[in-house]
């Protein structure tokens, strides 16, 4: 009988993941962050014949019911480098149940050494007085709050998603409209460069999220511009085997999942 594989996607490579694992035989559930994600996520219609796909998040007690309840085979955790929180939880709880879990992370980037390295948000945050007064922050929404205690000493620009959820935990979290710069990615090394230029930007503030998060771009443009980078380093998740290519991904999958 087919096996499936719940696929725990927050990447650009989550397609690439459910597209390997249906050619390696297995059905595929994958859950992505954002409903507006779910429409684009099979690219090929030949996969929604041994995938499906939904918006949704998960608690310890519902990803251990939707484990048990739907006969899922395993968990390929694909999700975001910093997501520590589903990342350590859907660890445990496959632990528990005795299922199979499988970690891709994708492969982290080196960027020019004089880049300003720093091991938190709130870290971050402490630093950036003695850098700048004109900081762009493209950390997403979630993590603004670390800088809402700076903004009457630095001015402050935040690049988030254009979404309704991401405009509003920006809001909500003390950020204007006005300091909020709106782009979806992947963005081009151009459209970093004009959006640096244009507000003046002295220091950019980004995490280690890899190449195909999109910080080559960001750490380029700010390099042709003059502008200090500050570079969040990715959680250290040492008792977490990761594996960093899709290849071999979807070889573990088969070895303890099939």
């Amino acid at each position: 009988m087919q096996k499936t594989v719940l696929l725990l996607s927050g990447t650009c490579e989550g397609r690439v993941l459910a597209r390997a694992l249906c050619e390696a035989g297995f059905r595929v559930h994958a859950t992505v962050t954002r409903p507006e994600t779910v429409a684009k996520f099979f690219v090929n219609p030949q996969m929604a014949n041994a995938a499906t796909v939904e918006a949704r998040g998960f608690t310890e007690d519902s990803l251990a019911a939707f484990l048990n309840d739907r006969d899922i085979a395993g968990v390929l955790d694909g999700t975001h480098p910093f997501a520590v929180r589903i990342t350590r939880m859907s660890h445990a709880v496959c632990g528990q149940l005795g299922k199979p879990y499988v970690r891709y992370e994708r492969p982290d980037w080196e960027p020019p050494a004089d880049t300003v390295f720093v091991d938190s948000f709130a870290q971050a945050a402490d630093v950036l007085p003695g850098l700048g007064q004109r900081v762009m922050l493209t950390i997403g929404c979630k993590q603004l709050k670390h800088f809402v205690p700076l903004q009457d000493r630095l001015l402050m620009y935040a690049r988030i998603l254009p979404a309704e959820v991401s405009l509003a935990q920006a809001l909500q979290v003390g950020f204007r409209r006005e300091q909020l710069v709106c782009l979806r990615p992947p963005v081009s090394l151009e459209a970093n460069r004009d959006s640096l230029r244009e507000l003046g930007i002295e220091v950019l503030v980004t995490k280690a999220s890899g190449r195909e998060g999109g910080v080559v771009e960001k750490v380029q443009a700010a390099r042709e511009l003059g502008v200090r980078v500050v570079m969040i380093r990715r959680p250290v998740l040492a008792d977490i085997p990761t594996v960093g290519s899709v290849a071999d991904a979807v070889r573990l999958c088969v070895e303890t999942m099939a």
